[in-house]
């Protein structure tokens, strides 16, 4: 495969590599969480630092190989937010930084960490080659950090070449994602994404992959700000399910228990899907083995109502990270949820 990590990013890891013959000051690279965004552009900047890369692939035989397997090569510079340390640990790191549902690490990159890079850009390089900034994920910037990054971009040092990494593109400033080369990853096709946990000894590889959207790599997702505990996500579901006959102290028991937001609202949003395209006499796309308890609950389903609904819950995931009262906003949700369904 080359450079490509996993084949489905075959398409966009060609693109990257005809960048070579004149690579540009900045590339951004975006693709739905959990397509494997991150890992095509921690390969792309290995492989411009190798000394002898195989394919478009770093060869991890030669000095430049050696010295980032060690992380400790000077012309590179790796910017993760602290949460994606977490989930990506990298090989030098002798404590590994860890998520809990009490005390989450920051999925920001830092203003600290973009004023860092201006010792690195300014300084020639020390292996006598290329620097190679990495920056993942580029669309938690504030307006600080992005600020701060632009200045940069506009006159990029000679020989520097930035890499963005992004989950969400509309998050990013435009005049920043103006000064670099996109490159778009796609989703593995159905077949790829079921081969793929199947060859990692996944169970139910087709039900797996429809429940985490056509993303693979996010059942292998570590951050629980991302994932809720099987457990309590059967339980969520089974109280979706029951629709019309939600009532509220089920609700408040529920949310008695902790659920991080965002998963709560990526599976309600999921969840609302199925039972709309179940209402209009289609397939379920995310829950299969629910499918039946899902076109149960759909008979009594308001669609302008639900329609509605998940606008809101869209509206929600885009600040669910600056969320005060997660609880609440559950609890609101659930009610709201109820109200979608005829009596």
């Amino acid at each position: 495969m080359g450079l490509a990590p996993f084949v489905w990013l075959t398409k966009p890891a060609e693109a990257l590599n005809k960048f070579r013959v004149n690579l540009p000051g900045a590339i951004l690279i975006h693709g739905p969480r959990g397509s494997g965004t991150f890992e095509l552009a921690n390969a792309f900047a290995r492989s411009l630092l190798c000394s002898s890369p195989i394919e478009g692939a770093p060869c991890g035989e030669c000095p430049e190989c050696k010295l980032l397997e060690a992380g400790n090569h000077p012309d590179f510079k790796l910017l993760l937010s602290e949460a994606e340390e977490a989930i990506h640990p990298l090989p030098w790191q002798k404590e590994e930084k860890t998520v809990t549902a009490k005390k989450s690490l920051s999925r920001q990159i830092s203003i600290e960490q973009i004023r860092s890079l201006s010792e690195f850009v300014s300084t020639s390089s020390r292996r006598g080659g290329r620097k190679v900034v990495l920056i993942y994920p580029a669309d938690t910037m504030m307006a600080d950090q992005s600020s701060a990054l632009l200045k940069t971009l506009e006159e990029p040092p000679a020989g520097v070449i930035f890499l963005l990494v992004s989950d969400n593109l509309d998050s990013m400033l435009p005049t920043i994602r103006s000064r670099c080369q996109i490159v778009r990853v796609t989703p593995p096709t159905p077949e790829q994404g079921c081969a793929f946990l199947k060859a990692k000894n996944v169970e139910h590889p087709e039900e797996m992959l429809a429940k985490f959207g056509g993303m693979p790599l996010l059942y292998f997702e570590e951050d629980v700000k991302l994932k809720i505990d099987e457990k309590k996500e059967e339980i969520l579901l089974d109280l979706l399910a029951k629709g019309k006959n939600l009532d509220s102290r089920m609700i408040i028991e529920l949310t008695a228990s902790d659920f991080p937001l965002l998963p709560f609202l990526t599976l309600m949003q999921r969840c609302c899907v199925d039972l709309i395209l179940m209402r209009e006499g289609l397939n379920a796309r995310y829950f299969l083995r629910r499918k039946e308890q899902i076109k149960s609950a759909s008979t009594a389903l308001d669609l302008r109502k639900m329609y509605g609904f998940v606008d809101e819950l869209a509206q929600n995931k885009r600040h669910a990270q600056i969320a005060l009262n997660a609880r609440l906003i559950e609890q609101d949700l659930l009610m709201k949820y109820k109200n979608c369904f005829v009596n």
